[in-house]
């Protein structure tokens, strides 16, 4: 009987699942938050009561055997249920052999009911899982193996290394937390990982974070850490300054010590928290609302200097310990592609690979391959020594697509088959329409890469102010990515490195920013998404079509939703985003639907 993974992330934030092959090819992976249309999907299970089976049974079959990964192991969730009680008094006494008992089972797949393991945090929590029985799968023709549980910073480092082109990488993980500290370094050798710092300790919030850190940084700039708005302090970065004064109080806070971490704790910690809110206090209160801006603007630079600093002090360690020409980067912090995109240049090493979720969504596809090397010690995935496809979600169920045809009344819905809608496509973007773009399977991960993407005319120059206005509804200072075609990259881009996963920025070549204003940024870079027709033959047609109308071989692509709410997931949310924002048009597949007085 062949034997399929089934891995979750199992984190309060960000929950994912992903299936995995015998053969240890991927099969599916995706984020809670798309199902849901839930942002971030707190305290959501990570394999929803009737979604995983069907899941499930579409790609491992009836009959399979299935093993299921999780990403943190026994030893840290025993460890923090115990902890999260000892401040409640007789409830631990109460619930605690409830948890060891089902904690020492291995027929259910999730939790019944919400987990107590954030209670210090206030949050409930699915650290462990909830929710679906085993023996319901088995009722339906699966074959339970049981239930792996993994270290939470070795699966982020199997979705890194394992994903990558490399034979052999330094692997660091950098985090807001995780086990027993908030990162974790690895040397990576034909599929075995050797740690190399990372020793049991005190929890991740009682030591160093360069990840909390960026998360005060974002709370003191006026952003919401719990929406995940740290990407707010990057666009924002590059419109500020180094400011002296926030650097002396804020550089103290995170110290590198080789491959450690540290953040000095009490009153001092507190002190300079503090004079930071009264120095943003009295810039807001000024009658002049930019002097807030600005003064906002150089916090956020600051704090991004600080974390490009702090960082490449741990990479330089680790590059002393383990001297390979290749890193492979994964956790919450590889999803800083403002300092991605500084590494080669700024460190030792030669190659670099983050892959398409390095954050903890991720960790649903890193346990399932855990869980597969575990079984094949001497085994090679499938695709394993080349870029891995990011498209690995959901596709548009076709049903939901006859029902739109049928009964949605679109007077201007054309069907363009065999490639006639790349060619319709283009041209409208080339006349300065924004397209709603919605195309076979979902991306993994929170970038959106060419199959859930919204695509505008980089030419444009007011097209980053319409487009934050009219159809994202978001802040005038976030930024747009250049999709460019990868054979034309170093025609563009400084130093130019493949980007398949829109994880990295870098610098625009000085003689073309003027060509496309919409998608350089104040610092003249661009977080780039570098396309092929190997990963994504479609969009790399559309990207040509439009090069040969207007001679710029990119386009300008953001996430198709709009701001606070995850990228659609279904037909039915990729419509709703249509009607209700200045999107002049929207492709589905082969269909293309426009307003009557688009671009109106």
């Amino acid at each position: 009987m062949a034997t399929y993974y089934v891995g979750l992330a199992a984190s309060f934030h960000d929950p994912a699942m992903a299936i995995v092959a015998p053969d240890g090819e991927v099969l599916f992976a995706e984020a809670q938050e798309r199902y849901l249309q839930d942002k971030r999907a707190f305290n959501a299970v990570p394999d929803h009561i009737l979604r995983a089976p069907k899941l499930i049974r579409q790609y491992c079959g009836k009959d399979a055997e299935v093993v299921v990964a999780v990403s943190w192991s026994r030893k840290v969730l025993k460890s923090l249920w115990t902890s999260s009680l000892v401040d409640v008094p007789g409830i631990g006494g109460l619930l605690r052999p409830v948890n060891d008992f089902f904690m020492a089972r291995s027929d259910h797949l999730v939790w019944p009911w919400p987990r107590f393991d954030h209670l210090r945090q206030g949050m409930l929590s699915t650290l462990s899982l909830a929710g679906h029985n085993l023996g319901a799968l088995r009722d339906q023709g699966f074959t339970v193996a049981g239930i792996r549980r993994f270290d939470h910073h070795l699966t982020h480092a199997a979705t890194a290394c394992y994903t990558s082109p490399f034979e052999e990488a330094a692997c660091a993980v950098i985090d807001g937390y995780g086990e027993w500290s908030s990162t974790n370094f690895y040397s990576w050798r034909d599929g075995a990982f050797k740690s190399l710092a990372g020793k049991p300790g005190a929890l991740a919030q009682n030591s160093g974070s360069l990840g909390m850190f960026y998360s005060k940084v974002c709370a003191l700039c006026g952003f919401d850490t719990v929406q995940g708005e740290e990407w707010k302090v990057m666009g924002l970065a590059p419109y500020g300054s180094l400011d002296g004064e926030f650097y002396e109080l804020l550089r103290p806070l995170v110290q590198a010590d080789g491959l450690t971490l540290h953040n000095p704790q009490g009153r001092d910690t507190g002190r300079r928290l503090k004079q930071v809110q009264e120095l943003m206090a009295v810039a807001k209160a000024d009658p002049d609302p930019s002097v807030y801006q600005r003064r906002r603007a150089d916090l956020g630079r600051t704090g991004q200097e600080i974390f490009a600093e702090v960082a490449g002090e741990l990479l330089a360690a680790l590059y002393a310990v383990h001297p390979s020409d290749n890193l492979a980067f994964g956790g919450g912090c590889a999803l800083n592609s403002s300092y991605s995109g500084r590494i080669l240049a700024n460190t030792p090493f030669k190659a670099l690979h983050v892959p398409m979720a390095p954050g903890d969504d991720g960790n649903a596809l890193g346990a399932a391959i855990l869980a597969w090397a575990q079984d094949h010690p001497d085994g090679v995935p499938a695709g394993a020594g080349r870029t891995q496809s990011p498209y690995l979600g959901s596709a548009a169920a076709p049903s939901a697509l006859e029902r739109m045809v049928r009964f949605g009344g679109f007077t201007s819905l054309q069907h363009l088959p065999d490639g006639q809608v790349v060619t319709k496509a283009s041209q409208l973007l080339a006349e300065g329409r924004i397209i709603g773009w919605f195309q076979d399977r979902a991306e993994f991960g929170p970038r959106a890469l060419g199959n859930r993407s919204i695509l505008a005319d980089p030419r444009d120059p007011g097209m980053k102010d319409r487009i934050n206005d009219r159809v994202k509804f978001r802040e005038e200072f976030r930024p747009f990515a250049p999709s460019i075609l990868h054979e034309h990259g170093p025609d563009w881009f400084e130093d130019y490195q493949s980007s398949p996963y829109m994880e990295r920025t870098l610098v625009f070549r000085p003689e073309v920013r003027d060509r496309v204003p919409a998608v350089v940024h104040e610092d003249f870079t661009g977080r780039l998404q570098s396309v092929t027709a190997e990963i994504n033959p479609r969009y790399h047609a559309l990207i040509s079509a439009f090069h040969g109308l207007t001679g710029v071989p990119m386009l300008l692509n953001t996430s198709f939703n709009v701001m606070g709410k995850p990228i659609v997931h279904s037909v039915e949310d990729a419509i709703a985003v249509f009607a209700t924002s200045g999107l002049d048009a929207l492709v589905i597949n082969d269909y293309l639907i426009e307003k009557q007085e688009a671009g109106a």
